[in-house]
């Protein structure tokens, strides 16, 4: 069920945790409103399957002659030739119950598709979560560096007074300066359009331009489950693949069943006065009618071929669901252990020696025991790594998202999900 609370943005200015990101989007993702509306759709489907044909209920008069009139009396008296009758179709071939089964398999086969397309789009809203919150950290980071060359700008210029450094050390840095400044307004802007893509995703009226991502990082050490076999079978897009095979194979049955004609029987009333003028009258009578619709120029074999074709594509369909769900599971746990082992890498290695040369070329440069273009090599290096190493968390990050959206299971009783065997040879 979706949750209580109309589709809203978020507050101007409050800070976002991913958690409140996947509960608007159960609220306002576009795709997720219209999955629920389809499997709304085949709950009344099943109401519609369920309805047996209404009985038909005939009046009519007849031998009115406009020369002799319909003479005197009461309505019942007059000389006319009325008729009541009332036709029923009788469906056979069990038709209606298989309809009716027919229903039933694609209403669980649509609830299905809503836990999938659920599970798609909270996958995505993480993505395009984590794509921002990169972006954030990267603004943080550069925004940080700006500060640093600033400080440094300012220490140069007492400097420059004091006759310890150059002119042209002072530009060097100023030019410096001005490329991690134009850094800064490119980060800014990606950042903006990462979070309008995040509010995209989540569904709400909104850009979040005002409001803050709360960083909520996954330990590199976190335990991750293994693949389990047994979850390929119980993914809900596999079960809502199983469910539209199942669905396809009672239509075939119900095509099939239409080679058996329906059978339309009725019964009559009829009221025929005798009068002066009218000696030939009948009086009440009654009668009973069978009508069978005879199979000269068809037999339904067009809709009976057109089920089995339907069928067969169901059953393609879900043999490949099944292979691209296994393919996926096996190439998002190999992105996830690269990703993994590369923020280990970033972590342990690589950003402590980029800080380590920083800070031995900022010492050397404020005791002048080194020229400012060493020092502007560190801290362009510090910068370059500290992005990445900001970009290799996101990558762990949206990697294990993806392998854990990849393993989330139906939550329906699979036990009771409707299935088909498909062993059966293609004719």
């Amino acid at each position: 069920m979706p949750p209580d609370g109309p589709c809203v943005a978020p507050p101007a200015r409050a800070a976002l945790t991913l958690a409140q990101a996947r509960l608007d989007a159960l609220r306002c993702n576009r795709d997720i409103i219209a999955a629920r509306r389809s499997e709304e759709a085949s709950q009344a489907d099943i109401q519609i399957a369920s309805q047996r044909p209404n009985p038909v209920l005939s009046l009519g008069v007849a031998n009115i002659n406009p020369h002799l009139g319909v003479g005197t009396g009461n309505l019942r008296s007059k000389t006319v030739d009325s008729t009541v009758r009332v036709d029923q179709v009788i469906e056979t071939a069990n038709k209606g119950n298989l309809r009716t089964e027919a229903a039933r398999k694609a209403s669980a086969a649509a609830g299905e598709q809503t836990q999938a397309v659920v599970a798609q789009q909270l996958g995505a809203v993480d993505q395009a979560w984590y794509e921002a919150v990169v972006s954030q950290t990267r603004v943080e980071v550069l925004t940080e560096m700006v500060g640093l060359y600033g400080r440094t700008q300012q220490a140069n210029e007492v400097r420059l007074k004091a006759g310890d450094v150059s002119r042209a050390d002072v530009t060097k840095l100023q030019l410096e300066t001005l490329r991690a400044q134009s850094d800064l307004r490119n980060a800014i802007a990606d950042h903006t359009s990462d979070k309008a893509a995040l509010a995209a995703a989540m569904g709400v009226p909104s850009t979040l331009a005002d409001n803050r991502l709360v960083a909520d990082w996954p330990a590199p050490d976190a335990p991750v489950p293994a693949f389990d076999p047994d979850v390929l079978q119980r993914r809900p897009d596999v079960t809502a693949a199983e469910a539209r095979l199942a669905a396809a194979a009672s239509q075939r049955d119900l095509a099939r069943a239409g080679r058996v004609p329906d059978v339309t029987v009725g019964v009559q009333y009829e009221h025929y006065p005798i009068s002066e003028t009218n000696t030939t009258g009948s009086g009440n009578s009654y009668g009973a009618f069978v009508s069978i619709p005879l199979f000269v120029r068809h037999s339904y074999g067009g809709e009976a071929r057109r089920a089995e074709v339907d069928y067969y594509a169901a059953l393609d369909d879900r043999n490949r669901i099944l292979l691209e769900a296994q393919n996926d599971i096996g190439r998002l746990r190999a992105q996830l252990d690269a990703a993994r082992a590369s923020l280990q890498q970033m972590r342990e290695s690589v950003l402590p020696a980029a800080e380590s040369v920083a800070n031995s070329a900022e010492f050397a440069y404020s005791k002048g025991a080194s020229g400012v273009l060493d020092l502007l090599d560190a801290r362009r290096a510090l910068r370059q790594t500290r992005v990445e190493a900001v970009e290799a968390q996101g990558n762990y990050a949206k990697a294990l998202s993806a392998y854990l959206t990849a393993l989330q299971t139906t939550q329906s009783d699979i036990n009771k999900l409707p299935q088909v065997r498909t062993d059966a040879s293609r004719p």
